[in-house]
């Protein structure tokens, strides 16, 4: 994500004076060449401009043969040159690192207004996945990752990002995690995302805690510290790779049920209050949709409830399972929110 926020004018200041120094530096350079092709008639092009450069930058490599008048014109060169060499090489350092202040400065207020959003601990092959599905969904994430350059890939595909390392609970706080509705540990150590994730469960004690492990031992730990999903890639892995042989029609038809171009998809929707949704019972919205299978309702102090029957009336906060065309289940979703908003 670009940062789009910035102070009035600054940029536009401090690119002219970056301009008018590299302007001015050619100009010498440009005087030094012509005044010594003019007084060393014997020089060459390359050599004219070769002797301004080390005249103005006081390298100095000999005097190239230089005549009495070439010498006093250098002398001349030499007071101009170094003043502006100076001036340029400052300009453009001073820009480069005010780019980078102002850069972090607007991240952190881009951070700081947003709130309900994922904190993606690692940018790596998983960290990379969850970002682009969260992207899809239209739930911001902020990335945290001690990698400069997976902090730099990161923004390019549109996240905001914290360059630091994920342990510190300074760097979590940057990214807003007090904020957050969940905090994602998707660092390759497995002992760097059990501390991550007992330290999230200190600063944030309602976010939804996801871990990724590497083993059952280590998935054991990630869960007493508090992380309520916990994941192993491999595990996993071969457990699809199993389904897969085992039940190739059922493994196809949940890979289809994962594809945003399928014609068929699983989802959950929250049933907040005030919602067209509250107070229907499958029956009824299923005269409405009837391409949707509603497969659960998970329901604060009562379970989940499975296979929910036609009477069962969807209450607020109530969480539904269901399966159907991507669509319908994108009208479902929308019903769920409160009339207006």
């Amino acid at each position: 994500m670009s940062a789009s926020i910035s102070l009035p004018g600054t940029e536009n200041y401090e690119t002219r004076i970056v301009i008018r120094a590299i302007v001015t530096l050619c100009g010498v350079v440009l005087f030094g060449t012509a005044g010594f092709l003019l007084i060393e008639q014997d020089w060459t092009l390359w050599r004219a401009i070769y002797f301004t450069l080390i005249t103005i930058t006081t390298v100095g490599f000999g005097d190239e043969g230089i005549s009495e008048a070439g010498q006093k014109f250098a002398a001349v060169l030499l007071i101009c040159g170094i003043g502006t060499a100076t001036w340029t090489l400052t300009a453009v350092v001073q820009f480069a690192v005010s780019y980078q202040f102002e850069w972090q400065r607007r991240m952190k207020k881009m951070i700081n207004k947003t709130s309900d959003h994922i904190v993606i601990c690692g940018f790596g092959r998983i960290g990379r996945t969850i970002c682009a599905e969260l992207a899809q969904s239209g739930i911001p994430c902020v990335v945290i990752d001690r990698d400069e350059v997976r902090i730099a890939e990161a923004i390019e595909c549109g996240h905001m990002a914290v360059h630091g390392d994920t342990t510190e609970e300074s760097i979590l706080l940057d990214a807003g995690l007090d904020r957050a509705r969940a905090i994602v540990c998707a660092t390759s150590s497995d002992a760097e995302n059990v501390f991550i994730t007992l330290t999230a469960r200190e600063l944030n004690p309602k976010a939804m805690i996801a871990s990724r492990a590497s083993s059952e031992s280590s998935a054991r730990r990630m869960e007493n510290a508090g992380a309520a999903l916990v994941v192993s890639p491999f595990l996993t892995a071969g457990v699809d790779l199993a389904r897969a042989i085992i039940k190739p029609h059922l493994a196809e038809l949940l890979r289809n049920s994962q594809r945003t171009d399928g014609d068929f998809a699983l989802t959950e929707v929250l049933v907040e209050s005030g919602s067209r949704l509250e107070g229907k019972t499958p029956r009824t919205y299923g005269q409405e949709e009837d391409s949707i299978a509603f497969i659960a309702i998970k329901r604060d102090g009562e379970g989940t409830i499975y296979r929910p029957g036609g009477q069962e009336t969807f209450r607020a906060q109530d969480i539904i399972i269901a399966a159907g065309v991507p669509d319908a289940l994108s009208r479902m979703s929308n019903a769920a929110h409160p009339r207006g908003a």
